[in-house]
């Protein structure tokens, strides 16, 4: 029941996330901003921390705690929301060389992770659930019967995991990309570079350009062939920070381009 009544908590947290991140995205960047790591209209990173303190509220009781401070709400919440943001973006960084934001171009950031603004920004927010959002979640779900709850918790979860396994799918599916793109241009360039001789003019130039010429050909080819619902999560990325060693730079940065280029041509 408990655990059920926390993954409510969690989705509901996570759409009121998205709903904030995908509202002001738009407003700032003045076009549509589908927000979000996952394919639905949820981000898992607001619903885990907002979880997070949901629980410690209720451990430490700080409803009936007089001596509960607004600002050492808001330091535990700016905190917080800095570590789990950095660590999320590592971790998603380093399995799917791939970015959901970017703070680089914000001040006082770290790595391009997290930044002071938004860090306050999500102190703030923390606070509101505290003293606003939490009470009024809790008061409406125990209200809630325990059998409705588990019902609930059950659907969100498989309609959850549904959204979490397309994701998942989508992300895995670049790295047979990346393999099928480099055997490709590999095998053209070879065929290429062995017509030509060293020394013909421009002879450097001329394979660079057939290289970057055939691999954005090569890839507007791959990412037509992945069904919508896959190239629908992937156009969530904002880029690629790729493991060179595996593939070629120039091939993540053809891809985000061909994925960028298609995004506009709908």
């Amino acid at each position: 029941m408990i655990i059920s009544r926390y993954f409510v908590w969690f989705i509901v947290y996570s759409f009121l996330g998205w709903c904030f991140e995908t509202v002001y995205c738009t407003a700032t960047q003045r076009q549509w901003a589908n927000r979000g790591f996952l394919y639905g209209p949820i981000c898992p990173i607001y619903g885990c921390g907002a979880v997070s303190i949901s629980i410690i509220i209720e451990l430490l009781d700080f409803r009936h705690a007089p001596d509960l401070k607004v600002w050492q709400v808001f330091l535990i919440s700016m905190v917080g929301s800095a570590i789990m943001e950095y660590l999320t973006s590592w971790v998603l960084e380093k399995w799917f060389h791939a970015y959901w934001w970017d703070y680089s171009d914000l001040p006082l950031n770290v790595n391009g992770r997290i930044c002071l603004p938004a860090s306050l920004l999500f102190g703030c927010a923390g606070v509101f659930i505290v003293f606003k959002l939490y009470p009024l979640i809790s008061s409406h779900t125990t209200s809630i019967p325990p059998l409705a709850i588990e019902g609930i918790s059950l659907g969100l979860m498989a309609v959850f995991a549904a959204d979490f396994t397309l994701t998942l799918s989508a992300l895995t599916r670049l790295d047979a990309l990346m393999k099928a793109a480099e055997e490709s241009v590999n095998q053209h360039m070879e065929l290429f570079v062995s017509n030509l001789t060293e020394r013909q003019l421009g002879f450097s130039q001329r394979v660079a350009e057939e290289k970057r010429r055939f691999a954005r050909q090569n890839f507007e080819r791959m990412t037509r062939s992945i069904n919508p619902a896959h190239r629908r999560a992937l156009s969530r990325i904002k880029g690629f920070r790729p493991n060179v060693q595996k593939h070629p730079r120039e091939y993540w940065d053809t891809l985000f381009e061909t994925l960028k280029k298609q995004r506009k041509d709908k």
